[in-house]
């Protein structure tokens, strides 16, 4: 009993302490807890998750993949340039041409879904600015989007060249002729002047007036992509028939070469654009591609016989050409 009792007496103060602690380490706890949380909501939030890299669609090569499927559409679209209708004019070698894909370095770019596209571009309108790279480029695009709308029918309202219009999507794909983007016009000279020093006439440039093609279409798009680039050469404005610049209304003093007047001309259209065309107006500029004509230019018997893309750093007879000269 002794040795009983004296085991219940000696454990009821160890009860004691515990019970008494037990309150201590709960506040020390919710102390703690508290302590933490303020020193959380100072730290800014961060994220283990790294941001993917953007897209650079223009850094990429060109894939060759005889898998690649058929193109969208075939020779029957009513949207072709009866000349430049490869398909239909059996340009050899189509299907090695089509094999090729461009694949952008680091990032994927999937075939375009023309349902898609018109669906989301719908009760909008999207116009091409520039020289025949941008109206070759809307044949084909015009191509592409009429596989999602076959009642699409020809469009050539408020001075464009020509273009579409798809009633399934109320969408408007168009293209204005406008090779030089600036307002330019032929200054014819007299048969006697024209004799002295074989100068038929000039053609006068304003740097800074946009063509009338163009000039006042602008708030009717939502998207607008603009071009420029193969008609600032000797070959389209030879000596008996050149440029001549004016602004404001005055000719430049100094004159320009046509070089010089191209960038001129560039620096006005990107200014007028930035201020005149709306804000909502998602705008674009395409880049030059080059050309692939051998054995003379595209009016001198010239061929395209290539059924690949150019090599990095390769010349096209184009560029050797105007190296020549």
């Amino acid at each position: 009993m002794e040795l009983g009792s004296r085991r219940i007496y000696t454990t009821m103060p160890s009860k004691l302490r515990s019970s008494s602690l037990l309150p201590r380490l709960l506040l020390l706890s919710l102390l703690l807890l508290l302590f933490y949380s303020l020193i959380l909501l100072r730290r800014p939030i961060t994220s283990n998750l790294v941001s993917p890299p953007p897209c650079d669609l223009f850094s990429g090569r060109w894939v060759f993949n005889p898998e690649t499927p058929k193109p969208l559409y075939d020779e029957t679209c009513p949207f072709h340039r009866n000349a430049w209708n490869c398909l239909r004019n059996k340009r050899d070698n189509m299907d090695v041409i089509n094999s090729w894909r461009w694949v952008p370095n680091g990032c994927g770019l999937s075939r375009i879904d023309p349902a898609r596209f018109l669906g989301m571009m719908r009760n909008k309108n999207v116009g091409f600015v520039g020289d025949s790279l941008n109206e070759n480029f809307l044949v084909s695009f015009l191509c592409m989007l009429r596989v999602a709308d076959p009642s699409a029918v020809k469009w050539k309202k408020k001075k464009a060249w020509r273009g579409a219009y798809f009633p399934k999507f109320n969408v408007t794909v168009a293209y204005h002729r406008a090779v030089l983007l600036a307002k330019y016009q032929w200054q014819p000279k007299s048969s006697a002047e024209a004799n002295q020093d074989g100068v038929k006439g000039t053609y006068r440039v304003d740097v800074d007036v946009p063509a009338n093609e163009w000039i006042n279409v602008t708030s009717f798009y939502d998207v607008l992509i603009f071009n420029s680039g193969h008609w600032w050469g000797y070959d389209k404005f030879p000596k008996e028939s050149p440029l001549v610049f004016y602004r404001k209304g005055k000719p430049i003093n100094p004159p320009l070469d046509i070089l010089q007047g191209f960038e001129v001309v560039l620096q006005h259209m990107v200014s007028y654009i930035q201020r005149e065309v709306p804000a909502k107006t998602l705008k674009f500029w395409r880049l030059q591609s080059p050309r692939h004509f051998y054995g003379g230019d595209w009016n001198q018997n010239g061929s395209c016989l290539l059924d690949k893309p150019l090599e990095e750093n390769q010349e096209q007879w184009g560029e050797q050409r105007s190296k020549k000269d």
